[in-house]
């Protein structure tokens, strides 16, 4: 999930992907939020970069 958001999907394309429901997305994303202790999508990328949860091009390393 966090790849995707670092490579700029919204909701429903990352529902789309994963073949779930928008509001599943949702949930994640907003785990992610807490998990990282940040608010916004920005944020979650620029966190998970700087601990090395995902690589510049949004995958995992």
């Amino acid at each position: 999930m966090l790849g995707l958001i670092a490579k700029g999907s919204t909701n429903r394309e990352a529902a789309a992907k994963l073949f779930i429901s928008e509001a599943t997305v949702k949930t994640h994303v907003l785990h992610i939020y807490a998990k990282l202790g940040v608010n916004d999508r920005a944020a979650a990328v620029a966190t998970a970069f700087d601990r090395g949860l995902i690589t510049p091009g949004g995958g995992t390393p």
